[in-house]
C-alpha cells in the first residue's frame, strides 16, 4: 500500500472524524511484512462496558505504538481511531517492518532523530490491514490517538538532531460544541498514570470541560477504573498568544507538521 492509501484507510471519506486525522506521519511511511496479529486479543482484554458508553469519546495519550494498538483494539469494539499526530518520523523514509527485522543503517541514523516513531509507524501499518477488515459506522464514537513521547521525554536536543518534537493544539481537535452535537457527553483520558494531563492536552480537555463535557481518567493497566478528572487551568489558557508561545523552540517542516534540522545543524 502507498502512503496515500494507508492514510485514506485511517481517514475514510465517510467518517465525520476524518478531518482530524493529521496526514504528517503517513507521508514517509513504508510498510513491509506487517499484519494485525495480536490486536484482536487486545480488544478482548478491554473491560469497559461499551454498551453503556454511547456518549463516550476516548483520548489515548500513551507512548508510540502502545497508543495505536489500543486505538485499534477499540476499533474492533466499534470506535473510530483518529491519529492526531503532528510529528514527522524523520528526514528520510522509515521502513515499518517487524521489530525482529534488523536494519543496521536505520539504527545508525536514529540517534540523530529527537523522537523515535518506529513503533508508531508499525502500528499505523498494522492498523491499515485491520481497518480494511472492519465496518465502522460513519458516526462511530472517536478515540483520539496521541504519542506521549511527542516532546522526546525531556531528552536533550543536540544541534545535529532532526527535531521532530510536537505539541497537541486545540485546533487539532473538534470543539466541545461539536462533540455535544454528536452526542458525546463524556471523555475518557487513558494515560500511564491517573494524574493531570500533559500541559498541551490540558488546553484541549479544559475547553471540552467548560463546554459541559465530563472528563475521566484511567490508566493503560486498569481501564475499568474511570476516575473523574477536574482539569486544572494550564498556563496561557485561551491566551491570544498561546499558539506562538506553545510552539516556541519547535521546528516546523516545509511540508507541514513538525520536524526539521535546527538552523545551526550541519546534518541537513
Amino acid at each position: 500500500m502507498t502512503p496515500e492509501e494507508i492514510y485514506q484507510i485511517w481517514a475514510p471519506a465517510d467518517s465525520i472524524w476524518s478531518p482530524w486525522v493529521i496526514p504528517v506521519p503517513f507521508a514517509q511511511i513504508v510498510c513491509l511484512g506487517l499484519d494485525a496479529a495480536g490486536i484482536h486479543a487486545e480488544s478482548r482484554a478491554w473491560e469497559v462496558d461499551l454498551d453503556e458508553a454511547s456518549d463516550l469519546a476516548i483520548v489515548v495519550d500513551l507512548p508510540g505504538g502502545d497508543g495505536i494498538r489500543l486505538g485499534l483494539a477499540l476499533a474492533i469494539r466499534g470506535f473510530r481511531p483518529v491519529p492526531v499526530i503532528d510529528g514527522s518520523p524523520g528526514p528520510f523514509p522509515i521502513v515499518a517492518s517487524h521489530p525482529d527485522t534488523a536494519d543496521t543503517a536505520l539504527e545508525n541514523r536514529l540517534h540523530t532523530i529527537a523522537v523515535d516513531m518506529r513503533e508508531l509507524l508499525r502500528g499505523l501499518c498494522s492498523g491499515a490491514v485491520l481497518l480494511k477488515e472492519l465496518t465502522i459506522p460513519a458516526d462511530a464514537r472517536p478515540v483520539f490517538l496521541l504519542d506521549a513521547a511527542r516532546m522526546a521525554g525531556g531528552r536533550e536536543i543536540r544541534p545535529e538532531m532532526f527535531d521532530n518534537r510536537w505539541k497537541a493544539l486545540p485546533q487539532d481537535f473538534p470543539s466541545g460544541r461539536m462533540l455535544l452535537e454528536k452526542g458525546i457527553r463524556r471523555v475518557l483520558l487513558i494515560q500511564p498514570e491517573i494524574e493531570q494531563p500533559k500541559e498541551d492536552l490540558a488546553h484541549v480537555l479544559l475547553r471540552w470541560q467548560e463546554a459541559g463535557i465530563s472528563i475521566y481518567c484511567a490508566t493503560r493497566a486498569d481501564q475499568v477504573l474511570m476516575e473523574p478528572l477536574q482539569v486544572r487551568k494550564p498556563r496561557n489558557f485561551r491566551s491570544l498568544w498561546y499558539r506562538a508561545l506553545a510552539l516556541l523552540g519547535l521546528r516546523r517542516g516545509a511540508g507541514g507538521g513538525f520536524g526539521a534540522w535546527p538552523p545551526e545543524s550541519k546534518s541537513g
